[in-house]
C-alpha cells in the first residue's frame, strides 16, 4: 500500500528555456521519450503488458471550456501508449462550475477501487473526505492542474501523493509582471483582471500572484467575475468597457475569460491591450493576430500525459509518483507560431 505523506521539494532532472524562462521538469517527465525499451516512443504502438490496469482520471473540466480537450487528450494517450484503460470522468455543462459535481465523479471512481486516480482539486476542504476515503482504500492518488494549496504541497486534510502542474500562485505574477513590462504600466495604472471562475482555487491563486506583483508597482486590479459562459460573460465585460475607459490593461485567467474579452472589445467598439493565461486555437488566433500580446501557458497535455505515467510507474514499479511542475511558459507572437500544429491536441 502507497504510504501518503506530504511532498517535499520536486525532484527535477533539468531545465528547458523558453523565452528566457526556465521550466523545471522531474526526471519522471522524460519517461515519455526516454523509456523506448518500454514502448513509450511517441507515435508508436505499445503492447498491453498490463491490459487488467484501470486508472480513473477525474476533473471540474467544463465541456464548453477549449482548455481541456488537450488535458484529456493527454491521459488517452497516455493509457494507449502504455497499453492500460483510462476512464475519464467530468462534470457535464449543465454542471460547470459545481464542485459537488466533480466530488460525486471522484467517489464514483474510489468506488471501483483503481490501480489510482488523477484528479483535479478545486476546493480547500470540499474534497477532504474523499481523499482521505482514497488513502484509506490505499488507491494512489495525483492532483493535476489545481491544487489545494498555491505550492501544490499535500497534507493531512487534503492527502495525496504529487502534484502535477503549474505552480498558479507564480504564475499570476509572471502575467501582472509580463503586462507591467509590456504594456508599460505604471503607480495608478487602470487593470482589470476577467475572472470566468471566481470559486476556482487555482483561479484564485493565480489572482493572488496578480495581485502581489502589482502591488509591488503601485497598481491595484479591478476584478470583474464572469462564468464559464461565454456569451454571458462577454455582456458583462462589454458593459464595463463602456463605462470604464482608459484602461492600461486586461488580463485573464484562461481562455474561456479571453475569449469573453475579446467578444466583448468587438461589441463595445473598444480596444484594450490584453495579456491572457492558458493557450488554445482562439488565442493562438488572437495573438498572431496582435489582438493579445502574451498569454502564459501551463502545458495541459502534459498535465494529463504525465499523471497517468505516474501512476503506471507507482503501480508496475513501485515509483513513488513526485511532483511535476509543467508552468509557466510564455508565448508571445515571436515563438506561439511554431506550436500551430499542435495547439488543437495537445493545447502547448
Amino acid at each position: 500500500m502507497r504510504s501518503y505523506k506530504v511532498a517535499g521539494a520536486s525532484v527535477r532532472a533539468r531545465g528547458r528555456r523558453w523565452w528566457g524562462r526556465k521550466i523545471a521538469v522531474s526526471a519522471v517527465a522524460l519517461v515519455a521519450t526516454s523509456m523506448a525499451s518500454g514502448g513509450l516512443v511517441a507515435g508508436a504502438a505499445v503492447s498491453s503488458a498490463s491490459p487488467s490496469l484501470t486508472f480513473y482520471f477525474v476533473s471540474h473540466g467544463c465541456p464548453t471550456d477549449p482548455f481541456w480537450p488537450p488535458v484529456w487528450n493527454g491521459a488517452a494517450d497516455a493509457g494507449k501508449r502504455l497499453g492500460v484503460r483510462v476512464d475519464i470522468l467530468h462534470i457535464t455543462s449543465a454542471q460547470c462550475g459545481s464542485t459537488a459535481a466533480e466530488v460525486s465523479l471522484l467517489q464514483t471512481a474510489i468506488a471501483a477501487h483503481p490501480a489510482g486516480i488523477a484528479t483535479t482539486v478545486t476546493d480547500a476542504t470540499s474534497f477532504s473526505p474523499v481523499l482521505k476515503t482514497a488513502a484509506k482504500d490505499g488507491i494512489p492518488v495525483v492532483v493535476f492542474n489545481s491544487a489545494p494549496t498555491a505550492n501544490g504541497q499535500p497534507s493531512s486534510a487534503n492527502p495525496f501523493l504529487a502534484y502535477i502542474g503549474q505552480q498558479n500562485y507564480s504564475a499570476g505574477q509572471g502575467l501582472a509582471q509580463e503586462a507591467v513590462k509590456d504594456f508599460g504600466l505604471r503607480s495608478g495604472a487602470k487593470v482589470v483582471v476577467v475572472d470566468h471562475e471566481p470559486t476556482n482555487i487555482s483561479l484564485n491563486q493565480r489572482l493572488q500572484g496578480v495581485r502581489a506583483a502589482f502591488k509591488a508597482v503601485g497598481v491595484t486590479p479591478t476584478i470583474v467575475n464572469t462564468s464559464d459562459n461565454i456569451s454571458q460573460g462577454a455582456s458583462i465585460v462589454g458593459a464595463y468597457f463602456t463605462t470604464h475607459k482608459n484602461l492600461g490593461a486586461v488580463l485573464t485567467l484562461g481562455t474561456t475569460g479571453t475569449d469573453e474579452v475579446v467578444q466583448a472589445m468587438s461589441s463595445s467598439g473598444t480596444k484594450q491591450k490584453i495579456g491572457a493565461m492558458d493557450l488554445d486555437s482562439s488565442t493562438l488566433s488572437y495573438i498572431e493576430r496582435g489582438t493579445v500580446a502574451f498569454t502564459v501557458d501551463q502545458q495541459p497535455y502534459l498535465q494529463g500525459y504525465l499523471s497517468i505515467v505516474e501512476l503506471f510507474l507507482d503501480a508496475t514499479e513501485g515509483a513513488a509518483p513526485v511532483p511535476i511542475s509543467t508552468g509557466p511558459v510564455f508565448l508571445t507572437s515571436q515563438n506561439v507560431k511554431a506550436l500551430a500544429k499542435y495547439v488543437d491536441h495537445t493545447g502547448f
